[in-house]
C-alpha cells in the first residue's frame, strides 16, 4: 500500500512538473507572439499616418482641402470643443471660407449659426515643404475683413490653422484633420 502511494506520489509530481514547464513555455510563446503584434500593429500605424500626410500634402498642393475644427482656441486661452460640420476652414481653387461657430446657436452672431463666416479670394498662398512637416501661409480677403491663416499639418492629417488679422492680433486656432472636400460635411452659414 506504502509502495501504490510512493509511485502514485511520484507520478502526480511528474504530471504537475511537466505541465507548469509547460505552461511557462506557452506563457513565454505568447508574450513574444504579443511583442510581435505590437510590432505589427505599429508599423501598420505607421504606415497609415505617413499615407494620410501625403494625402494631406497633395490637397495642400492642389489648394482644394477643408480643415473641420474639432476644437477652437482663442487667443485668451478659452478652449472649445466644436463641431465639425460648423467649424471649418475650406480652401477650392483659389477662393476660401473661413467660418467659426463655437456657440452652435441659431441666430447668434452674423452668419446665423453662432459666429462668424469669412469668403473671399486667397491673395497670398504660399507652401513650405519641410519633410515631415508642411506649412501654408495664407490670406484669405473677403468683404468682413482679411484673414493671416498658418496651417501647420504633421502626423498624419492632423493640422493647426492659426488665424490672425481677422478683427486685431491672433485671433484664434483651429485643431482637425485636413480632409478631401468630398470626404467632409460641411454647411457653410451667411457670409459678409
Amino acid at each position: 500500500m506504502k509502495t501504490r502511494i510512493f509511485i502514485f506520489s511520484l507520478l502526480m509530481v511528474f504530471v504537475l512538473s511537466t505541465s507548469v514547464q509547460i505552461t511557462a513555455q506557452e506563457r513565454k510563446q505568447t508574450k513574444k507572439e504579443r511583442k510581435e503584434a505590437k510590432k505589427a500593429k505599429k508599423e501598420q500605424q505607421k504606415k497609415e499616418r505617413a499615407a494620410l500626410f501625403e494625402f494631406a500634402k497633395q490637397q495642400i498642393k492642389d489648394t482644394s482641402f477643408v480643415v473641420a475644427a474639432d476644437r477652437i482656441t482663442f487667443k485668451s486661452g478659452m478652449n472649445f470643443s466644436v463641431t465639425q460640420t460648423l467649424n471649418f476652414f475650406k480652401v477650392y481653387k483659389g477662393e476660401g471660407v473661413l467660418q467659426i461657430a463655437p456657440i452652435s446657436s441659431p441666430n447668434l452672431g452674423p452668419n446665423g449659426l453662432g459666429g462668424v463666416t469669412l469668403k473671399g479670394q486667397l491673395t497670398q498662398y504660399e507652401i513650405t515643404d519641410k519633410g515631415d512637416k508642411i506649412y501654408a501661409k495664407i490670406t484669405l480677403k473677403g468683404t468682413l475683413g482679411t484673414a493671416m491663416i498658418n496651417i501647420s499639418v504633421y502626423g498624419g492629417n492632423n493640422a493647426v490653422v492659426d488665424v490672425s488679422g481677422l478683427f486685431s492680433g491672433k485671433a484664434f486656432t483651429m485643431y482637425g484633420p485636413l480632409e478631401h472636400l468630398d470626404d467632409v460635411r460641411i454647411f457653410e452659414g451667411t457670409s459678409y
